[in-house]
């Protein structure tokens, strides 16, 4: 067959292209549908700055992951990293994953079980391109467990079989996608909520705070509230909503379409009528918060939502929308700090010369900080710790009328200059007073009460007139992190790379320095020197007059936490 002539606008051979992705409808999950067309990381063009061969992009939160390619603007893909019978894939305990009852080596072996079909689905199913042509970025939380980012490399060498994978810091290109290399960066994810400053592209992981009030806490005090909830079924009388029904993807859905962060409450709610008994399914610790709340929150102005089900529909009450975020704002346990004090705290650690840069360079990401009215409020909540209250319970002083006589002038000495004021009498001094007086170096905040006025968050929405906040890009803060890692990726720009030979090389490593081990044991008496048998001895558990002696694993990938001295 003749080859098509050029002028008659044929299209070359498909031998000799790249196919491009077909269209068609995303998977339906956290992520919105779009079409998913040709892509750049498909077409045979060079339009990368350096070459054609884009990066995966992966960000692998413990309860949703975002997959795509380098120098695009969004994921390719949004997907659950549950398959419906579990919350999340990993815990930063193993022993507290459903099902291992409590043994943390199941843990570790059923979350690497996880990871592996996660990104063999990630690869085959919404990527579709092959691993091994396929540089790959992992964006590491700050605290991530050392477990897990074992099994994503051995997963993505040994069973994918992936040329390098780069461990990068999601703090860092979080930075990034603002056009900005220093800042504070607020992460409020599932698990925890972590605070990480990042000094030009250096994070501090030494001064990073974190708190388990995040998406995790509030999904557990929705589920509790939503005991308030009630059914309108088809046909019948409304009822109390059955605790079958609260599904997670029940809960998951009152979170994301209905819930708010409400306007800051100073005095609480008063209400008169007395709460309702708790249903009998809710503890004895979850009747009584859920009684407390309704008690202080029950009298909201907030709409109703209504849930559509198949058989009904599902209707939440207004101050459970509004109100069901507090739990991050100091409605929470006694003994967890919130996240304003979070922030504080980790300003507060920093070095003086750095406070003001950081305190104007606030980061908030996270899926749980897409919440509207999320970082307002958190902005609100900073500087009411920063900042005298706009009303004070002291009377004001009353303002002289006109017709009301002149005060005459303060005496004056021989060199033409006013008399000082005399001191407040003692009678004039309140107790309260006294008691401020004594109590003015206990104030936590008092070193930072200077960067009330250069407080500024980069990505809120609606700053303050005359403050630097608001000055970002308009990411979703739950997508900053993955845009930032795919400008790291176009850019070239990420963490050095761990290439499949210096993975085998480190794996062997350690295979020798264990082999040497068991070898140097088999010469030596075992009882008689480390104090119990062969078959009984464990990694780190072997004992000798001279202190610890045993094998204990450093690990193949690297781990932060391990360069830091304790103090």
């Amino acid at each position: 067959m003749a080859a098509a002539s050029p002028s008659t606008g044929a299209t070359p051979s498909a031998a000799f292209t790249t196919p491009t992705k077909r269209v068609a409808l995303a998977e339906a999950g956290p992520s919105r549908i779009r079409p998913a067309g040709a892509s750049p990381a498909y077409s045979s063009r060079r339009h990368s700055l350096y070459g054609i061969d884009d990066r995966v992009i992966i960000d692998p939160g413990s309860r949703v992951w975002k997959v795509g390619f380098s120098g695009e603007p969004d994921p390719r893909a949004v997907f659950w990293a549950h398959d419906g019978t579990h919350r999340e894939m990993y815990d930063l305990d193993p022993s507290h994953l459903a099902g291992v009852y409590g043994s943390r080596s199941e843990g570790r072996r059923l979350s690497a079980v996880r990871v592996v079909r996660k990104l063999r689905d990630m690869f085959h199913k919404h990527l579709m391109t092959d691993p091994k042509s396929r540089k790959v970025v992992v964006l590491e939380p700050t605290f991530m467990p050392l477990h897990v980012k074992e099994d994503v490399a051995r997963a993505l060498f040994d069973n994918l079989a992936a040329p390098s994978v780069a461990f990068t810091p999601a703090a860092v290109v979080a930075l990034v996608a603002c056009g900005r290399v220093t800042g504070l960066v607020v992460d409020c994810g599932w698990l925890e909520t972590t605070v990480t400053p990042v000094s030009y592209s250096r994070p501090l992981y030494h001064l990073a705070r974190s708190t388990p009030l995040a998406g995790r806490a509030l999904h557990d005090r929705v589920r509790v509230l939503l005991a308030r909830a009630t059914f309108a079924p088809l046909v019948g009388a409304t009822t109390p909503l059955h605790p079958a029904r609260l599904t997670d993807a029940l809960i998951e859905r009152v979170i994301t379409e209905a819930c708010y962060v409400g306007p800051v409450l100073v005095n609480g709610m008063d209400v008169d009528e007395p709460p309702e008994p708790a249903p009998a399914w809710l503890s004895d610790d979850e009747a009584a918060l859920l009684r407390e709340l309704e008690a202080r929150y029950a009298a909201s102005g907030a709409r109703e939502a209504r849930f559509r089900l198949e058989d009904g529909e599902v209707i939440v009450p207004g101050w459970i929308r509004e109100r069901a975020a507090e739990v991050l704002f100091g409605d929470g346990p006694d003994d967890v700090a919130d996240l304003a004090t979070l922030v504080l705290s980790t300003l507060l650690s920093l070095p003086v010369d750095l406070r003001p840069q950081l305190a104007s360079s606030i980061l908030v990401v996270g899926g749980t900080a897409s919440l509207p009215s999320f970082i307002p409020r958190m902005r609100i909540d900073l500087l009411r710790h920063l900042l005298p209250p706009p009303s004070s319970s002291l009377p004001s002083p009353a303002r002289p009328s006109a017709s009301a006589p002149t005060p005459p002038p303060a005496p004056t000495h021989a060199a033409g200059t006013a008399t000082p004021p005399a001191p407040t009498p003692l009678a004039a001094v309140t107790p309260q007073d006294v008691h401020a007086w004594r109590h003015r170096h206990r104030e936590p905040w008092r070193a930072l009460y200077g960067l009330a006025t250069a407080l500024a968050i980069v990505n809120d929405a609606s700053p303050p007139a005359g403050t630097a906040g608001g000055r970002g890009p308009r990411w979703a803060p739950g997508l900053a992190s993955w845009v930032g890692g795919s400008l790291a990726g176009a850019a070239k720009t990420s963490s050095p790379e761990m290439t499949r030979e210096s993975y085998d090389a480190r794996v062997a490593d350690s295979v020798a320095r264990a082999e040497a081990f068991l070898a140097e044991l088999d010469e030596c008496d075992v009882r008689a020197a480390v104090g119990a048998s062969l078959d009984d001895l464990r990694p780190g558990m072997a004992r000798s007059a001279g202190g610890r002696k045993g094998w204990a694993d450093e690990g193949v990938v690297g781990d932060w936490s391990r360069g830091l001295r304790v103090q």
